[in-house]
């Protein structure tokens, strides 16, 4: 296994390499407080294989189909240039950012964009105006789609009819869903044609496609770049990797997707890599990939919200987290409150129990379908069920203004290597976790239920990496909860 990390690290690497004046060496950072943790499953381990519904590249689509509104970008946060703080605060306009009239049109008439969105300022500013390679790290629905969006129709020329600009995507799914991005601000506006090179799409061998814009995923891409022959991926101007970090990270994904950038003339083409996040060792080889990047990220110090209050409670039970979580539901006000658990089968037995108390309830989990989970996450976002009971494939993205409870029933962790059986604190998976409430500067809480020593010192070790502290809430004191609830709801 670290064999095969180490080739697939090797050739992203190599990959930036003919393109990069300086590859500084390889940090990977090793984590203390290692723990053996039972019954994890592979959904845990966030294994992606393109195109198969599964792990980490799955769980992105989940986060873009619920992410239907922009949020704030809170700029003293950005972590780069104090020009880039006063672009992100600037509330500059499409014109001053030299976005093209077809393209203005497209994103105020056909969309109702009126103004770009901080990141969005910041990230045209690196693509349009200084035509940089970037790499961009903001909260998931701050307006990263639409602007690589943007910036690649910036690129294209409608008078040529060949493929000018490619997106990369981890599923099917979220090709599909950016082509109709893409689709949405061009309508009636622009000359500009787009094709999606996925799973099942059909293609006339021999012929040249000639629309602008390719929207695949990574090894339909290639085939169609080694196999099919049907675009010169020489001609490419600008080539984008959305959710990078799951694309680097992940081997199967990711070795398909440097094989499609060493096709491309690098000294020519303009390169952009979005995501949520990124852990410290997959940023620094995105930085060895991309040429002379201008970065756009989020402190890492800076990531824990200050409008949710954090509290753990000690039960050491199964039994005991149940009968926790029903005090918590019986006297704090809950809009809608999202609930995580750390594996498919705990996920649904805790569903079963709380069906069987009468509560309006969801569940999301790894064995469901793409359709499945989106009609979940609707019912629960509509207010048809109050509470969603899920594993991390729901962590990331989840829009939902009205939650205002999350729970850790288990406390999120993460193997050292796939297959290790040794866990760690998972630091970014909290983080997503407990953000689903706190919106938009609301008052959120996030409860974290403590069922040994290990969790205890897995939270210190969220205490310590965020620098907030978790303080101790006894689940029986209806004094406390209902002032919590009180500074939670305003009243």
């Amino acid at each position: 296994m670290n064999m095969a990390k180490n080739l697939h690290n090797s050739l992203w690497e190599a990959a930036g390499a003919t393109g990069s004046s300086e590859a500084a060496n390889e940090n990977v950072a090793k984590s203390n407080g290692m723990h053996a943790v039972p019954q994890e499953t592979s959904e845990e381990r966030g294994a992606a294989v393109e195109d198969s519904g599964k792990g980490a590249a799955e769980a992105s689509l989940v986060r873009k189909l619920l992410d239907t509104k922009v949020r704030s970008f809170n700029t003293a946060l950005l972590e780069g240039s104090e020009q880039q703080k006063l672009l992100a605060s600037s509330g500059a306009t499409w014109q001053e950012l030299h976005v093209p009239a077809p393209i203005i049109r497209g994103l105020q008439i056909n969309l109702g964009f009126d103004r770009p969105s901080p990141i969005q300022c910041v990230a045209l500013d690196i693509l349009l105006k200084k035509g940089r390679n970037l790499i961009a790290q903001s909260q998931s629905g701050t307006g990263k789609t639409m602007a690589f969006v943007i910036g690649m129709l910036f690129k294209v020329d409608p008078s040529q009819h060949y493929p000018q600009a490619l997106v990369v995507e981890p599923t099917f799914e979220l090709a599909q869903q950016t082509a109709d991005v893409i689709r949405r601000v061009i309508n009636n506006v622009m000359d500009v044609e787009v094709i999606e090179a996925v799973k099942g799409s059909k293609l006339e061998r021999g012929v040249q496609i000639r629309q602008h814009i390719i929207v695949g995923t990574p090894g339909t891409v290639m085939d169609w770049i080694t196999k099919s022959k049907v675009f010169d991926p020489k001609k490419i101007k600008i080539f984008v990797l959305d959710e990078a970090d799951v694309m680097i990270a992940e081997q199967g994904l990711g070795d398909n997707s440097v094989r499609i950038y060493n096709t491309m003339d690098k000294q020519k083409i303009q390169t952009a890599f979005f995501s949520a996040t990124y852990e410290p060792k997959i940023m620094e080889l995105a930085r060895k990939i991309v040429q002379d990047p201008e970065v756009i990220a989020v402190k890492q110090e800076d990531l824990s919200l200050d409008t949710i209050h954090q509290y753990y409670i000690v039960a050491e039970t199964e039994e005991a987290k149940v009968q926790a979580l029903r005090n918590l539901y019986g006297i704090v006000t809950v809009d809608n409150a999202m609930v995580f658990c750390r594996t498919r089968e705990s996920t649904r037995r805790l569903y079963q129990t709380m069906k069987a108390d009468g509560h309006s309830i969801g569940v999301l989990e790894g064995q469901m379908d793409v359709k499945e989970r989106a009609e979940s996450i609707a019912r629960f976002r509509d207010g048809l069920e109050r509470i969603l009971i899920a594993t991390n494939v729901a962590s990331r993205g989840i829009d939902v203004q009205a939650v205002n409870l999350v729970v850790n029933f288990d406390l999120p962790m993460k193997e050292t290597e796939q297959g290790s059986k040794r866990w760690v604190p998972d630091f970014e998976t909290y983080l997503h976790r407990i953000g689903r409430t706190g919106r938009f500067g609301r008052a959120g809480l996030a409860i974290n239920f403590v069922s040994n020593d290990r969790d205890m010192e897995t939270i210190h070790q969220f205490e310590k990496y965020f620098k907030r502290e978790i303080h101790r809430l006894n689940a029986e004191d209806i004094d406390e909860l209902e002032r919590l609830n009180q500074e939670t709801s305003g009243e």
